[in-house]
């Protein structure tokens, strides 16, 4: 099935019913931001759709302001008709962006331009110490009514995290690296503002920005990567973002790498969790000393770190990309996606050096390769589809 987003406004959840615009709206939407202010009868030629149809959704657009009144069309010897104007570059939505170390925001109007942004990097409440999950979870609610703020009545707010998004109350599932588990994340921020909140996983948020306004505009099936602190994955397919039965789809961290692995148990963290995730491959880079021990260090970065040093660090440089091949390798004989995306990793220029090498691990070990690229939104790319979700939200187009 093709799952739906966690919805939820100040009145309580929406549940994981579709976005809010009727079909009629969506049609009308179009044809105004296609074609420029158009009267109702101008509508009907455009839509197909009745007259009666058009003055009832029409009236239900006028009254969320995603249609204004724009003047009148001239006159042929009656009434002059009016007109209606799509009004998205007025009206805003925020897309925020919660990762282990910070959070990032973005305003944007509805036509897609940039208002403003805002970041924190997470700092602990205890000086000398490392930031604990409620200094995380205090500095992303203030971020939240910054941004809110800041967008003048935002309509709708998309908030991306780094685990699994369940439940009409938005429960978040087990974030180890932040602390946080089973916490009612969408029913806190739901409480603090009188727009609607979209949350939603963060590989989720990297295949919708990327399909909506960057490397995979053009495709219909993609595979969204989020190398990070360990890997995720969001799935587009036939143009839609699929998140399975349980909201589960993507999370590749319980992958089984071997044989071996059907002889343990793995509550807490999957597999491959355990073997490229943020603590193993953090205290590994650190006994090496490519890192600082304690240091938030991404994939990416200890990829190409290990690989410049050689010795050890190169063999643990070509560990972790072995481990990176098998992922993506079991995302592509799986799904057969047209295009995998890399991205929510800072560290952009490391990321794309992987690239060719992981090509080169999978060349000849898979039926086909597919183009493998970076996230043309580069870091921002999480943020901005989040704030598409809340776009989405208002009116599916």
């Amino acid at each position: 099935m093709i799952g739906k987003a966690t919805r939820l406004d100040s009145q309580g959840p929406l549940g994981f019913d579709g976005g809010t615009g009727s079909s009629s709206e969506q049609r009308l939407i179009a044809a105004v931001r296609e074609r420029g202010p158009l009267s109702r009868q101008d509508l009907a030629a455009a839509t197909g759709l009745s007259m009666a149809t058009i003055n009832r959704a029409g009236a239900g657009l006028l009254k969320r302001r995603l249609l204004v009144t724009k003047g009148r069309k001239d006159s042929t010897g009656g009434r002059p008709a009016e007109l209606l104007a799509y009004n998205g570059g007025a009206l805003t939505v925020a897309g925020i962006s919660v990762t282990e170390t910070k959070a990032s925001g973005v305003i944007m109007g509805l036509d897609g331009h940039e208002v403003s942004r805002s970041e924190v990097e997470f700092q602990p409440s205890t000086a000398g110490a490392e930031p604990t999950p409620e200094d995380r979870l205090d500095q992303t609610l203030r971020l939240f009514d910054e941004m809110v703020s800041a967008g003048h009545g935002a309509l709708a707010v998309g908030v991306a995290v780094p685990g699994v998004v369940a439940g009409p109350d938005g429960t978040i599932g087990a974030i180890h690296e932040m602390g946080w588990d089973r916490l009612r994340l969408g029913s806190i921020l739901a409480g603090r503002s009188p727009a609607k909140v979209v949350l939603e996983n963060d590989a989720n948020c990297l295949a919708v920005g990327e399909k909506a306004r960057g490397a995979g505009r053009q495709v219909e099936d993609l595979v969204a990567i989020v190398l990070r602190s360990g890997l995720g994955a969001g799935l587009m397919l036939q143009g839609r973002l699929y998140r399975g039965h349980r909201q589960e789809a993507g999370e590749i961290g319980y992958l089984l790498t071997s044989t071996d692995s059907l002889s343990r148990l793995f509550p807490g963290r999957g597999d491959f969790e355990s073997r490229i995730g943020s603590e193993s491959v953090g205290r590994q880079a650190a006994a090496l000393g490519l890192v600082q021990a304690g240091r938030e260090v991404s994939l990416p970065t200890v990829w190409a770190l290990g690989a410049r040093a050689g010795g050890r660090g190169q063999r643990l440089a070509q560990e972790l990309l072995d481990y990176i091949a098998l992922g993506v390798a079991a995302l592509c004989v799986a799904l057969d996606p047209e295009m995998v995306i890399m991205g929510g990793c800072d560290d952009l220029e490391s990321m794309e050096a992987i690239i060719p090498a992981l090509r080169e691990r999978l060349l000849g070990r898979i039926l086909r390769v597919p183009r493998i690229v970076t996230a043309a939104l580069g870091s921002d790319a999480i943020m901005i589809g989040a704030a598409q979700l809340a776009m989405e939200e208002l009116v599916t187009i």
